[in-house]
């Protein structure tokens, strides 16, 4: 069974606390000797979690335990930073020992809570808040972070929406309220994400950096709302400018780049959304869906015009004899005419005009009749052979 070794550490905390509150006063003797005692305590401490790391303990057993130690340096921490601060404001002089000895305290418990971060990252709880007296530094070396990658980015070759994508993402941390409370996720990631980009950002060949920083992107999981949409919004434009055959072998092809794309799935910008590639896979391959069906509806729908193997002359020859057996209903030949006019073409023209078949329909020469007698003769034999075999 693991043993809680903050205990000592949480009992003195409460004495020191107690004492403070009720104004009690101490010598510098105290304050050297409680210094040497919280030391000795913080390097057993240290010692004991170091000897777990070579231990048969399970990871899950692990991560419970050191989760558990990292909520009670959280909890002492906060704590004694208040009674300080609060202190420091309204104490005798007396109290001043047992002042910097609280104060030696929440020194050693954030170097406890940075030794836990140092060699025990993995079983970290990445959703615990940061101790409050933690805050101001994390805050600055953030905000820090954050203005020069921002201003770096000023300088490089990139699209410029997605760097008004990373840009919004770097602006909020630099605009964080100062009395916000920082989870240990939120501050690894931003360092980590600033020190990639920042590594980026300092090539010096000018080459254009928007396909590598968006791989880096995918990688580091940036799973920003902005993101994802800048990249929805640049696989539309690389697909309206192709010719249609060309569109779905694109989107199809891209689909496989993004299954093929390293995530780092134990990080994220968002834990609570899905990962990067999840999100644009899903959204990818229903996007694909919907045009493989449009295309689909496209093949099946009847062409405006129909081809023919005719020319211009033999479709009329051929109307015109039609229309003299009664085959049609109607008996107005201009309209006629114009209705085939309009729904066919043929072998030669695409386009054919309405005084063309007119003209045709009254003037044709015996080279079409000739055509036309051969075509009408294969008819003839073609029901022959059907329903009159000899």
């Amino acid at each position: 069974m693991l043993k809680d070794e903050m205990k000592l550490l949480a009992q003195l905390a409460a004495e020191y606390l107690l004492e403070m509150e009720n104004g009690s006063g101490r010598s510098l003797e105290y304050e050297n000797e409680q210094k040497a005692r919280i030391s000795t305590e913080c390097f057993r401490i240290k010692k004991s979690w170091t000897d777990l790391l070579f231990s048969p303990v399970k990871d899950h057993v692990m991560r419970r335990y050191i989760g558990f130690q990292q909520q009670i340096i959280l909890e002492l921490a906060d704590s004694l930073y208040q009674q300080i601060e609060n202190s420091r404001k309204t104490s005798a002089q007396e109290i001043y020992p047992l002042l910097n000895v609280s104060a030696f305290m929440l020194e050693c418990l954030l170097g406890l809570k940075d030794f836990q971060l140092q060699y025990f990252n993995n079983y970290i709880d990445d959703e615990g808040k940061l101790p409050d007296a933690a805050i101001p530094t994390e805050r600055k070396r953030m905000t820090e972070a954050a203005e020069k990658v921002s201003a770096t980015l000023q300088n490089v070759e990139l699209d410029v929406k997605l760097r008004a994508c990373i840009c919004d993402y770097l602006g909020d941390i630099i605009m964080m309220e100062p009395d916000s409370r920082l989870r240990y996720r939120s501050v690894e990631y931003l360092i980590s994400f600033t020190e990639t980009i920042a590594v980026m950002a300092n090539f010096s060949d000018n080459r254009d950096l928007t396909q590598i920083v968006t791989e880096a992107l995918f990688y580091m999981n940036f799973n920003h709302h902005n993101f994802c949409q800048w990249y929805q919004e640049t696989i539309e434009v690389i697909k309206s400018s192709l010719r249609p055959k060309d569109q779905l072998p694109m989107l199809m092809k891209q689909l496989l780049v993004l299954k093929s794309m390293p995530v780092m799935t134990s990080m994220s910008f968002d834990p609570k959304v899905q990962p990067i590639n999840s999100q644009l896979e899903s959204w990818l391959s229903e996007y694909i869906r919907h045009e493989t069906v449009h295309l689909e509806m496209c093949e099946i729908e009847p062409p405006d015009k129909i081809e023919l193997k005719l020319t211009v002359a033999q479709l009329a020859l051929l109307v015109r004899l039609l229309y003299e057996e009664d085959v049609f209903a109607m008996k107005n030949i201009a309209a006629l005419l114009r209705f085939f006019s309009n729904h066919f073409m043929s072998k030669k023209q695409e386009h054919i005009s309405y005084g063309s078949m007119n003209k045709l329909y009254y003037s044709g020469d015996q080279f079409t009749g000739y055509a036309v007698r051969e075509l009408l003769l294969k008819m003839v034999a073609k029901v022959n052979k059907m329903f009159f075999p000899t």
